[in-house]
């Protein structure tokens, strides 16, 4: 049971509007679906009897899996709450396999005020599993519906925080072409499936000296602010961490 209060002050700004004005509070019916030609997507976590229970309703187009509209239903600790809020936000306009890619963590760097401060404490990580059990639920009521011709799903990704020290071995004795081999292994697994999730993607153009790569964004990320930001450090952060640790990601402007 999740029944222990969270201290107020761990939440980010972001979660706490989130959980004072949550916007997407609600349900879709059936024939309310069904007068929308939409699939109605429901899935559901938790139990009331432990205290934390959510539940997601999806519209979904039937011609090409995308979520049109989300909405929640919630009880429980404050935390569950905001969390739902942001993730209904997060999943419409992506399809059902999109959604079901995303993680905790994307949740939290949705609602972070600072990139480098955790919008959730630890305390709620139970509330988060809660909702990934939610929208894997909702999601595996679709799979039947086609997805957009173009849309290829990318794999899943590895645990980001894993380390090569000193970098990848034999590095610097690599010729070109099996670094870039490398490199665009390490973005398909652990870069691009995170900024799919928003219709972004990333190029490799060249890579200068075995030093600094060269880099071109694609869709959102191309008239993102946090492309030049957040999304550029996440990028050159995990090729130093998988790669080389001194690799400099310069995007083309």
């Amino acid at each position: 049971m999740i029944i222990a209060p969270f201290p107020w002050a761990l939440y980010s700004k972001k979660l706490h509007d989130k959980i004072k004005t949550p916007r997407n509070v609600g349900r879709f019916k059936a024939d309310e679906a069904e007068a929308r030609l939409m699939r109605l997507a429901k899935g559901q976590a938790g139990s009331l009897d432990e205290g934390n229970w959510i539940v997601f309703y999806w519209l979904v187009d039937k011609d090409d899996g995308l979520i049109v509209d989300s909405k929640f239903q919630a009880f429980g600790q404050s935390a569950l709450i905001g969390a739902a809020d942001a993730t209904c936000e997060l999943v419409i306009g992506k399809n059902y396999d999109q959604a079901h890619r995303i993680t905790a963590d994307l949740i939290d760097q949705q609602l972070r005020d600072k990139s480098t401060i955790p919008a959730f404490p630890k305390e709620t990580y139970p509330h988060l599993n809660l909702i990934l059990e939610a929208i894997s639920e909702a999601s595996s009521q679709c799979t039947d519906l086609p997805l957009p011709d173009a849309y290829i799903a990318p794999p899943v990704p590895l645990d980001i925080g894993e380390v090569l020290e000193g970098g990848y071995p034999g590095w610097e004795e690599l010729p070109l072409k099996k670094k870039l081999t490398l490199i665009e292994e390490v973005l398909d697994r652990d870069v691009r499936p995170y900024i799919a999730l928003d219709a972004g993607g990333i190029e490799v153009l060249n890579l200068i000296e075995g030093r600094e790569l060269i880099i071109m964004y694609k869709g959102s990320c191309t008239s993102c602010y946090s492309s030049v930001g957040t999304t550029l450090s996440y990028i050159q952060q995990v090729l130093r961490n998988k790669v080389h640790p001194t690799l400099k990601v310069t995007p083309e402007v």
